[in-house]
Order: structure tokens, then C-alpha cells, then sequence
């Protein structure tokens, strides 16, 4: 970490906390035998996770024909994995609400979801296996630009208007604070232990090449994250961002500029507003 950004988080006056319900999943992640009834107790545990879960279950991009009221069938209609990927990451991201839920953080927190849903399409199109559990990597992909607001938000401000004044996105924060929100969401997703492959396209969703552990799973949000701010009108911020293409995850993924346009086209067919919408309602 720089010495301009250790200051920078050296103002923070106390480490934010991860939400005990994101925590609790997060230990029992890895466990084999956990069990939907386990997994339910946990999500009961906050009405607002278990409806926006029954949302997801019922919406078109699952697919079920039948609305379900009951979370036991939400759980097993779009597995274990996705319920553990909303729950942790619809929890992170209420949590770096500044309390004011004003348009800047309802554009990141409606961009954070439609990459975590592009992310799951995208590798399921390419029928890749990291589809079970990618969600959360595009849930939490822009952890740096929730700090960013919630703790700096004079600075947020700042570089908003830079990019007003027609300077992209990525250049503005490199030039108002020597780094970029993927160093910010770095170290907040370190400090909080999540998992590597959400550290590694918190870090790399803008430059999956440079991913060793998760390359895949970096190319595809970084993806995700271009299609979402630069073609579907999802942009994390009110003006679009100018982000680069980065062409090396073509190579990661093995496909070609005609596969982005096909997966783009198919996209843009699919009612993610309603159910970007419906994972933004408590």
C-alpha cells in the first residue's frame, strides 16, 4: 500500500466491520456439510436478506414459472452458492451505505448488482463451473468506490467532477489521489479476510491479466463491469466512465470480439432492471 493512500485509510477513525450475517456465512462457507436448514437459520436471521432472496428466486433471470413464498424453496431453487453470494454481499454493500441513500450510492449499489449478475450469465454462457459461486466476485467487485463514498466523500466528489470535465474515470482518481479505487477495495477486502476470489476481482477488474490465482474469474468481471457501465446504462457514476477494454481477457477466456458482441446482444434481452430492481428493494 502507498504512503498516499495508508494516509488516506489512516483517517478512517474506526475499521468498518464486517456485517455479522456476511461473517457468519463466510465461516461456514467452505463447510461441506452445511446444511439448507443451517444455511436458513442464518439468512432468517435479517428479513431484508431473506426477502430480496425470494426475490431472486422468483424472478425471470432463474427462470421458475411459480412464485414461492417459503426461503427453504428460494434456497433450493437457485442453490446454496448464490444464496451465500446475496446474502454476503447484499449485507457488505448495505453496510457502506453513508445512511443518506442518495443517487451516487444508488447508482454503485445498482451497478455492483448488475455486474454480479452479468458475471453469473457471462460464465454460464461459456460454461464455465465458476458460474456456481461467481456472483459475489461482481457483487463486491467495487468495494473501493462504496469507501471511497462513504468515508471520503469530499474526495468522491472531486473526482466526479473530473470526469464531468471529460477526464475517464480510472484517470481522475490516479490524478486527484496517486491510486485507484481497486487499492482501496484491496485493502478493505484484505482487512476483512474475504474470500481470494473476491480480493482478486476487487484488485484485477480492471486489468485481469495481471490476476495469477483467479484469472478467469477476473476476466469475466472485468467484462461485466465494461458491458454494465459502457453499454447498459449501469454506470457506477452519473456520467460514463471511459473504462478501457482490456483485450488480454479475451485471450483468458478463449473467446473473440464477436463472442462480446453476441453475449452483449443476449444481455441486453434480459429483464436486468427488474431484477437489479428487485435486489435493490428491502
Amino acid at each position: 500500500m502507498g504512503d498516499i493512500l495508508k494516509t488516506y485509510v489512516q483517517r478512517i477513525k474506526e475499521l468498518p466491520t464486517l456485517p455479522p450475517i456476511a461473517h457468519k456465512i463466510l465461516v461456514l462457507a467452505n463447510d461441506p456439510l452445511l446444511s439448507i436448514d443451517e444455511l436458513m437459520d442464518i439468512v432468517e436471521i435479517d428479513p431484508a436478506i431473506s426477502a430480496k432472496i425470494l426475490s431472486v428466486a422468483n424472478s425471470v433471470f432463474f427462470g421458475y414459472p411459480l412464485r414461492t413464498t417459503q426461503l427453504n424453496d428460494a434456497i433450493m431453487r437457485i442453490g446454496t452458492n448464490n444464496v451465500k453470494s446475496i446474502a454476503v454481499g447484499i449485507a457488505i454493500l448495505s453496510s457502506l451505505d453513508s445512511g443518506k441513500m442518495n443517487n451516487n450510492y444508488k447508482r454503485l449499489y445498482h451497478h455492483s448488482i448488475c455486474v454480479g449478475l452479468t458475471s453469473q450469465y457471462i460464465a454460464a454462457n461459456l460454461r464455465l463451473s465458476i458460474a456456481d459461486d461467481i456472483l459475489i466476485d461482481g457483487l463486491l467487485h467495487d468495494l473501493g468506490y462504496l469507501a471511497l463514498y462513504k468515508y471520503f466523500p469530499d474526495i468522491y466528489r472531486e473526482i466526479l467532477t473530473s470526469l464531468k470535465k471529460g477526464k475517464p474515470l480510472l484517470e481522475a482518481e490516479k490524478e486527484i489521489l496517486s491510486y485507484s479505487h481497486t487499492d482501496v477495495g484491496f485493502w478493505l477486502a484484505d482487512q476483512w479476510k474475504l474470500p481470494s476470489t473476491v480480493v482478486d476481482a476487487v484488485l484485477y477488474h480492471h486489468a485481469p491479466s495481471l490476476s495469477r490465482r483467479n484469472p478467469k474469474r477476473s476476466a469475466i468481471v472485468h467484462i461485466a463491469d465494461y458491458i454494465a457501465a459502457q453499454k447498459m446504462l449501469f454506470s457506477p457514476v452519473e456520467t460514463v466512465p471511459g473504462y478501457p477494454l482490456d483485450h488480454s481477457a479475451f485471450d483468458i477466456l478463449s473467446i473473440s470480439d464477436g463472442d462480446l458482441k453476441d453475449m452483449e446482444e443476449s444481455i441486453g434481452n434480459l429483464p436486468f432492471a427488474d431484477e437489479i430492481l428487485s435486489l435493490s428493494q428491502c
